[in-house]
């Protein structure tokens, strides 16, 4: 059982972590660089998947601009969708307090946008190295390589924008799946609920034949209490008759 301070805590690192994911987006995600044989710099880029490849370098300087890496790009669109969640799950934890809010059942939609935020730092984590640098020569997540004929060294690392990635998921997960089987294991309660109550009604409830008690009615009107006694043995009759012809 996850304590009140448990979930605090779990609460404080979701909001660190959508902090690490929004600020990853302004830092260096990958940086390749080469130096020559007297450690100095020759060419210097680095990748974010807002601006692409940057460089420090001018664009007068052609020997950079020959070791630029392979172009690739993210798509923007998914960028874009990435930091709209990150703002909706910044309003969820600040706003739709789960322990505070009532219905729980109005959440649903805040407990699914936080799993589709794991699911888009999952993909960021994983498919950037995997689809983006590996299939351009770029190493991960750091290599050294020394080219005997030129004599330039090659560096290739992830940057902080990548560890702040990777952070943001680790702080978001704890509270983002407390967040989640909350809402849904209540929806999930409260429909075996209303199952049960349901089925219990449709068990004890008797069929009722209208003609058949409005007769009785007009009866009761015409007869007395022993010619009615003497109607419902006779509606019984068929029953106890036929139960007999199951026992033979």
């Amino acid at each position: 059982m996850i304590t009140a301070k448990t979930r605090q805590y779990f609460r404080i690192m979701y909001v660190l972590g959508l902090l690490f994911a929004f600020v990853s987006f302004f830092l260096e995600w990958y940086i390749y660089q080469v130096y020559d044989s007297h450690n100095s710099l020759k060419s210097y880029w680095s990748y974010n998947p807002v601006t692409g490849w940057t460089t420090l370098f001018s664009e007068n300087s052609t020997f950079n601009y020959t070791l630029k890496p392979k172009t690739f790009q993210i798509p923007i669109a998914l960028t874009i969708l990435y930091i709209i969640i990150l703002v909706v799950s910044a309003y969820t934890v600040i706003f739709r307090d789960v322990e505070q809010y009532d219905p729980l059942e109005k959440l649903t939609f805040h407990a699914y946008a936080n799993m589709f935020l794991l699911i888009l730092m999952l993909f960021y984590i994983f498919a950037f190295p995997v689809f983006y640098l590996l299939p351009n020569d770029l190493y991960f997540p750091f290599l050294l390589v020394k080219d005997k004929d030129t004599e330039l060294i090659y560096h290739y690392s992830i940057g902080p924008g990548y560890f702040a990635q990777l952070l943001s998921f680790i702080f978001v997960f704890p509270y983002a799946i407390f967040y989640y089987y909350t809402v849904t294991g209540f929806r999930s309660q409260e429909y075996s609920a209303k199952k049960k109550v349901s089925q219990y009604i449709n068990d004890v409830q008797e069929p009722i034949d209208m003609d058949t008690l409005i007769a009785r009615e007009q009866l009761k009107l015409k007869f007395n209490d022993e010619s009615l006694d003497y109607l419902e043995e006779l509606e019984e009759y068929p029953q106890q008759l036929t139960k007999r012809r199951q026992r033979i």
